[in-house]
Order: C-alpha cells, then structure tokens, then sequence
C-alpha cells in the first residue's frame, strides 16, 4: 500500500479529533478522490471558467484512459506507435467538498500522473503546468478555496502533438487522486525517508529522515516520535525526540534505531515492516505518516556482481512498459499483482520500469511480492530519438517521435527530483536509470549531462545510477568520458565478447544488462510455421522494413537470439544480470508488424497475460521447481505423414519424447548452450508426451493431445483485489484444450461492470471495452469491476456459434 499518500488504510479515511484547552485539533488525511470526474476529448477554452456548464459532460471514475475504448484506425497520427488510437485535448472538471476543512488547515491536491501537459485551475485560479504525463506532482489549494462556494478543480490535458511516443503512453488522468488536508505544522507528501544503512540477521540500523514545516509565524516545539511495527502489528521498537521548529520554515530531523534480529527484505522472502511517523504538539498528535519499509543490505561489485544481503544474486529480469494491456495506461493493482505473479513464476526476480516512472502502486506490489526494480526515468535526453523508417502502403515514411527532449533543459532537474524522492523508500528498488540508448552518450555532450543527473541520484539516495546505452546497433560505442559518469553502465545488446571485452580493458568496471532481445523474438502466441514444405506456411505479414525480418523468415527459430543472449550473461560472475526485451507485450511500437498490428510481439508473455513458448525457456533457466513444455501443439489437420519438429524447454537433466506412445529417444539437456531440445517425427493425431529425468528419476512429465472442436468453456478467476481477472479457454467435448480455437464469445454480467477484454492477438481491432471477444489461439480474458463489492458478482460466456455458455459466480 501506498502508506505516505494512503495513511493508514487504502480504503478509508480516519478522522482523529482530540480536545487541547478547549480547542480541536483534526490530524491530517488523505483521501482519493477518483469518483465522479466530468470529463470531454474536446478542446473547449471556456472549461477552465468557474461557471461553466459541464452537465453534458461524461461522468467517469479514475483511474481513466479515454483512448483506450475507442477505434482503432490508420487515420489516427499516433500511427503505429501510439497503437493506432487517438490523442488530443481532454478536460476534467471535479467539484470539491471543502465544508470541513478547519481554521488554519492547508488543502492540496495531489496527482499521481495525467498524461500529459497538465494545467490545473481551482476555482478561477491556474495552479501550474506540468508538461511530463509521467511525473507526481502537487498543488496547495489553501489560499484560493472559497469557503461560500463551490470549489471546482479543473485539469486540461494536451497530447494532441503526435506522434508523441515511441509506445502507447495512454491519454487522461490515468493513475490516482488525492485530496490532502494538513494542519499549520506538518509533514510534507513526500517528507519521510527511510534507510537501512548496516544491517544483518542479528541487528539493523534504521535512519528515519523527516521533514517538517511550520508555516505559523512562531517557533513551536513539537515531538517527533517513530515507531517500527512488524507484519504481525506489533512494535517492536521506538524512539522520539523533541524539535524546535524555526517559524515559517522547513527542517530535516534524524531518528536512528536499533532492531535485533531483523526480518530481511528479498526476493524470496519480501518481509516488510511499517514505519509510523507521529508528530505531536503536546499530547496531541497533529500529524501521521506511515512508510513500509523493507530492511535489507545491498552490494555492488565487480566479481560477483549484485549482492543482497551478503548473496551474490544473479539478476534475472524483464523489461515493461506501463500499462495493462486491455485497461490501457489505466492500470489497477489487482493488474500490478498478476504480472508480477506471473513474471515470478517464470523465475524472474525483477523488472526494469522502461522508460519512464511507472505508477507509485507498482512499486508496492514490488515491494510486497519481492520484486527488484531498475528505476528509468528518462528515454531521450536533450535529442530526440532518430525519426523511424515504416513501410505503409507502398511507400516509406519516416515519423519523428519525440515525447520529452523539447523539455528535458527546463524539466529535467525537477521531474527526476520528484522522481527520486517519491521512489526511494522502495526496497524494492536497487538501481536508478537515467536513461535508455542515449545518442548524446556518444560524444561529449553526454559528460556534463550524464554527470549532473548523477549527482542528483547520489543528492537524495544512495542507490547506484546506471544508463542503457553501450552495445552495437548504434554508430559507435559510447564515449568513455560520459561512461565514466555512471556508477554501473548499462549494455543493450551487446554479445558475450562485448562484456569479456569490456572487463579486460576496465577491470574495475561494475556492469549489467539492461537490454537485450527475449527468447520469443517476434512472435505471437500459439503461431506456429513448422511444415517447411508448404509456401503458405513460411510466409508472415511482416511488411515493414526491419533489419531481423529475413533473418526470421529464413530460420523460422525465434527463440535462439534470446536464449543466446541470456547465455552469454549468466556465466559470467562480473555482470549483475540482465532485463530482456521485454516480459510482456505491449500496446504501440508494432515492429516489424504494419497495420493492422496494434501491439508489440517482443514479450515472453502476450497483451492478455497468457505465456508465450518463451516464457518457459526462461523457466527452464530461472526456477527450481521442475517444470516442463512442450510446443507446438498437436492439430495440425491436414498434414498427417509429414515432417515436423516437437521442441522441449525443462530444467531436468534428460527428456524423453513419446508420440502416441512410441519413444523418440532420450536427450540430454545441457542448459550451458543455446539449443532447444527438439524431435523431428511424423505427424499423427493422438498424444506427445515428454517426461524429464534428473539422475535417472523420473521427475515430471507433460501431454498435450489433438483436440476436437469447441464445446465447452473454462472460466477461472486468476486474480480478484481492486478488480477481478477472468481467464476463458476453449475445451473439446473431452476437455482437451482446442490450441487454435478462435471462437466469438459473448458475455453477460450481474453486479459487475466488464472493464476490459482482450485475447493476445497483436493484430485484432477488436475494441478493448466490449461485451464479446474472440479467442485467440483457444485463449482470451475479460477483466471486472464490481458495482457492490459486498454482494457476488455474475460472469456467463456463451460460444456464438452453438450458443453453448459457461458462468462463475466471484
């Protein structure tokens, strides 16, 4: 939970009221105020008036993505980046409840991101601008309130300079609002920070950094008091101190603690603790923040690379841009929550927010389920990336993208200021990046740049600053003097000579991987070419010129880039560890795909959440627990006698291979190379099964059968917090799955409104917000929101074609 912005509960607001010499003193909340927003995507210069008439307006809830429930069409300048939907001007209009603010209480309002160029007005005064969609940022309301009127809060938006991304950045205020009543001496937003500076299992240090501002015109004397409590909710240490706060200023207070035998933070074991901050005047407590904090030790080294808690731990990480897929930029907790689940049982242990702040709730559900995270808060500095090639409709166009470096002079010291001291209490963070493939770390305009940002991460944390920026694919290798600015530089792409290379020549180089290719290359889920004797069979929609396409096209092997790549990392001790490109797909950057594609197919997992063939080659090399796959599926009607190749990936020692119970042979499986286990047998209807030994044990075995045609459904609910996730997969009438179905199903809800739906097909126009979707590949999800959560909801899907239906009650 977010307990800094959230207090004490996520949900509800707690108002304390206690009498002093006749007076009462209310402590300070927080509440969301996401409910009931008026809201319009059209450019009316009129809104911004306190009297505007917004009775037509849509009404609608954050967080809210307008552009993800509309068309999708050629016509929109977002082109093929920007997933093809539109962009432009929006407005918000919110009245305010103020009755109960007190005398002498402050008010702001706090935005979690708007995307993008955000100018707010409260009543007929303009607040600000900031121009980052991605940024936090916040506002006081106090002196403009109008304690006899209606107080409007108004937001306008403008995205309408396109093509604005490299990847579908969402458009609207797509992450959370609060409302923030404090008193005269407070604690400001982000105002606490907390540091574990020496820590083991028999004792931690904890450092708790507060600010505290007193806007009365005299000095006051306050406590500062902080209390650490376990998960079980019990203290299990405290300490306070009294504070003379100057007049009309702001002051940093340390309180440093003694814990014995600490509960460590990891990726295996995510304990956290939660940090209480009271601030009392007298008796009277007149301010709360709540901060979890996770206590850990973090080294960084050349020889053993990243060290937690006294462990070398290699980094097996991922890549994501924001967002949810069918939700947009709208992304909820529960959606945080499954991709993490998710990534975790791939055997990933953390994730490289690409390449912008993500949503302050993703780095929560890091914290809780023992994620890591390299922070990236810039993708472009002061020059634009390099205008990209596309093919479409016969002809070549280049299309400049440029989202940030028109404002990277003027912004940058503020966005990644926020950035840093809105993140840092994160355990889950161990590296900050400033940036991805910069093209001024190429010469010498890149030092002072590389340099000045650096100085900001080492001003507020004490975390390493990484870039990902050295590897081939650019003009030339980075210049060495702007390398030097990084505390661990970033390699994107580059091969296993580059790293030997590299550690030869700067042996006191600390390194990492913060980009390279996944084990999936560029295809989709449950699409398959093996018969290479078919001309239809080899032919992918791939007309957009792209310098890997043929290369794909003649090997038909997207998975031995990645599996190489991952290869050339894990052998060797002196790099941390390495993010592939990417965990899941991704709305925009359609490469190598033209229109219709929508979305990227360079994930491991698909825009739905369903795993890729990839996935579990990452699998086989990331986790311990036996596991094994195997692909293609078995319905290949039609070509009976001929040749094709049946792949495995398992973390076993041996696999054998039987086809309607005919042994193919065993094969070793030697995980030190970047070679597939795979058969070339005949095609025959039936059952492949693959069983895998470990020292001549049998250990775990996998079927996958031909299937016949739909006739029922599977509904299983994966995961249900804040929203409710629904997994739909066809089965024959034996309950096998049916791997091509591609069956239109509709659906009909009680209690529950349907939020999203989606089934991983990169190429469908199928509307995200719908009451049917085709399956894909024998897949597809639909996502929930349930209108009364004290009361069950109703889910029923019915096949189209024979009307056949399946319901869940959650």
């Amino acid at each position: 939970m977010n307990f800094y912005i959230k207090m004490l509960s996520y949900c509800s607001v707690i108002w304390l009221f206690m009498s002093c010499q006749d007076k009462q003193v209310t402590i300070a909340k927080t509440i969301k105020i996401n409910d009931n927003w008026k809201f319009v995507q059209e450019d009316i210069p009129k809104a911004k008036e306190i009297d505007f008439d917004d009775s037509r307006w849509e009404t609608v809830d954050l967080p809210h993505d307008w552009s993800i429930s509309k068309p999708f069409s050629q016509e929109n300048p977002s082109f093929s980046r920007g997933a093809w939907l539109p962009a432009g001007i929006s407005y918000y209009r919110k009245n305010i409840d103020l009755s109960e603010i007190g005398e002498n209480q402050k008010v702001f309002i706090h935005f979690e991101g708007a995307y993008r160029n955000a100018e707010v007005w409260i009543n007929n005064h303009y607040l600000g601008k900031r121009p980052s969609g991605y940024a936090a940022f916040e506002y006081e309301l106090t002196p403009f309130i109008s304690s006899e009127n209606e107080n409007i809060i108004k937001v306008k938006l403008d995205n309408s300079e396109q093509p604005g991304s490299r990847w579908y950045s969402g458009n609207g205020i797509y992450r959370d609002v609060y409302l923030i009543t404090k008193n005269d001496i407070y604690i400001p937003t982000w105002g606490t920070y907390v540091t574990t500076p020496k820590v083991n299992s028999n004792s931690a240090i904890i450092n708790v950094e507060t600010s505290l501002k007193n806007t009365k015109v005299t000095d006051e004397k306050v406590t500062l008091k902080i209390s650490i409590i376990d998960d079980e909710g019990v203290e299990v240490t405290k300490k306070q101190k009294e504070v003379i706060l100057k007049q009309e200023s702001e002051q940093k207070e340390k309180i440093e603690l003694i814990l014995n035998t600490p509960k460590l933070w990891g990726v295996n074991s995510p304990n956290l603790y939660t940090v209480k901050v009271e601030l009392l005047e007298g008796n009277i407590i007149i301010d709360t923040k709540t901060v979890k904090a996770g206590i850990r030790s973090m080294v960084y080294t050349v020889e053993d690379g990243f060290v937690l808690n006294d462990k070398p731990l290699k980094v097996k990480g991922v890549c994501l841009h924001h967002g949810a897929g069918p939700l947009g930029a709208a992304a909820r907790k529960t959606s945080y929550e499954r991709q993490i689940r998710i990534l975790k049982e791939m055997g990933a242990n953390a994730v490289r927010t690409a390449h912008n702040p993500f949503d302050i709730e993703f780095l929560e559900t890091c914290d809780e389920m023992g994620m890591l995270v390299m922070n990236e808060a810039f993708d472009e500095w002061e020059i634009a990336k390099e205008p990209q090639t596309f093919r479409e409709k016969g002809n070549k166009i280049r299309i400049p993208v440029s989202y940030y470096a028109h404002l990277f002079k003027e912004y940058s010291d503020k966005d990644l200021t926020d950035f840093v001291i809105r993140d840092r209490n994160h355990p889950s963070i161990f590296m900050w990046s400033i940036g991805n493939e910069i093209d001024q770390m190429h010469d010498e305009s890149g030092v002072a740049i590389a340099k000045r940002l650096s100085n900001i991460i080492h001003k507020y944390d004490y975390r390493p600053a990484t870039c990902g920026v050295n590897g081939y694919g650019w003009d030339k290798w980075p210049h060495e003097p702007a390398v030097a600015q990084i505390d661990v530089p970033g390699y994107n792409y580059a091969k296993g000579k580059n790293y030997d290379k590299e550690h030869d020549d700067f042996p006191n180089r600390k390194m990492i991987v913060t980009e390279h290719t996944s084990a999936q290359m560029i295809a989709n889920r449950g699409e398959y070419y093996p018969f290479k004797n078919k001309d239809q069979a080899l032919q992918l929609d791939l007309p957009i010129e792209h310098p890997d396409t043929e290369k794909f096209l003649k090997s038909r092997n997207f998975y031995a880039g990645g599996m190489q790549a991952w290869q050339d990392v894990k052998n060797r001790s002196f790099v941390m560890g390495a993010f592939i490109w990417t965990g899941w797909d991704y709305l925009g950057e359609t490469i190598p795909y033209a229109w219709p594609a929508r979305s990227s197919s360079f994930g491991v997992i698909d825009l739905a959440g369903f795993p890729k063939d990839g996935y579990y080659y990452y699998q086989s090399e990331w986790s311990d627990k036996p596991m094994i796959h195997t692909f293609p599926h078995w319905n290949w009607k039609g070509h009976e006698g001929e040749k094709i190749n049946l792949n495995v990936f398992s973390n076993t020692k041996e696999v054998e291979l039987f086809v309607n119970g005919v042994s193919q042979g065993k094969k070793i499986n030697n995980s030190n190379n970047a070679d597939m286990l795979s058969w070339e047998v005949l095609y025959q209807p039936g059952t492949v099964k693959a069983i895998g030994y470990t020292d001549g044990r049998k250990i775990i075995e996998e079927e996958i059968k031909t299937a016949g045609t739909t006739n029922s459904l599977q509904l299983e609910v994966t995961d249900s917090s804040e929203v409710t996730y629904i997994e739909v997969t066809a089965l024959d009438v034996n309950g096998i799955f049916v791997a091509t179905a591609e069956n239109l199903i509709n659906f009909e809800v009680e209690n529950a409104k349907i939020i999203g739906v989606g089934n991983g097909n990169n190429r469908s126009l199928e509307p995200f917000v719908a009451n049917y979707r085709k399956l894909y590949n024998g897949k597809c999800v639909v996502i929930l929101q349930k209108q009364d959560n004290h009361s069950k909801a109703f889910l029923k899907a019915t096949l189209s074609e024979t009307k056949i239906t399946q319901s869940i009650t959650f």
